[in-house]
């Protein structure tokens, strides 16, 4: 592609809309979605404990299998934090369900032990416009049919103390700029330990 025509494909973007990203210490907006399971999960809803709440793109991004498995394989440590789990996407239920296929196989192929391919924390799916912007996400629009048909969220990771309130956020608006999920848990981990406050609520 030329210099030209790859300036051109930037200068189609569309200006963002006004979205105003969460802040640390406030409560993560309840959100009420179905799962893939069956049955309803309240995300952000106090629980008294730990609550990692991972938005990922949708069954079109191959990362998101990738990036899902690696935290399917690290769910005991999570759980030894006593720290609950949950994916959350914009996917359809049938695109969700497919999803979940795709990541037992993905689990499945790096562990002989057939009890690898449980998923160990809830999909839900279904997020819609609205509640994305109510959480800050980043949005984008599809490429194409073979993307998405629907607006769909850039990846994000909320993290919820016992308190109810957000203690650690990431945002992203590219597949390939997630946070280190091992680190996540050694973060968790150091918080609870050393009993850290939330940082980054000075402004």
């Amino acid at each position: 592609m030329s210099t030209r025509g790859f300036l051109g494909m930037f200068s189609k973007a569309a200006p963002a809309a006004d979205v105003t990203k969460l802040k640390p210490g406030i409560a993560l907006p309840h959100v009420t979605l179905p799962t893939t399971e069956g049955g309803r999960v309240e995300v952000g809803a106090p629980t008294g404990r730990w609550q990692l709440v991972v938005v990922y793109r949708g069954k079109h991004d191959p990362l998101c299998v990738t990036y899902l498995a690696a935290l399917q394989h690290l769910m005991p440590e999570f759980e030894e934090l006593s720290c609950d789990v949950v994916a959350v996407s914009a996917d359809t239920r049938g695109k969700a369900c497919s999803f979940v296929d795709d990541l037992r196989g993905a689990v499945l192929a790096v562990s002989p032990d057939t009890r690898a391919g449980r998923i160990g924390f809830k999909v839900a799916y279904g997020l819609t416009e609205d509640q994305m912007r109510r959480w800050g996400l980043y949005v984008s629009r599809p490429l194409g049919p073979e993307e998405s048909i629907n607006l769909f969220s850039e990846p994000a990771l909320f993290l919820i103390n016992p308190a109810g309130l957000l203690h650690v956020m990431v945002y992203s608006n590219a597949s390939f700029a997630r946070p280190d999920l091992k680190q996540i848990v050694q973060g968790i981990k150091m918080v609870q330990d050393r009993k850290q406050p939330i940082r980054g609520t000075y402004y």
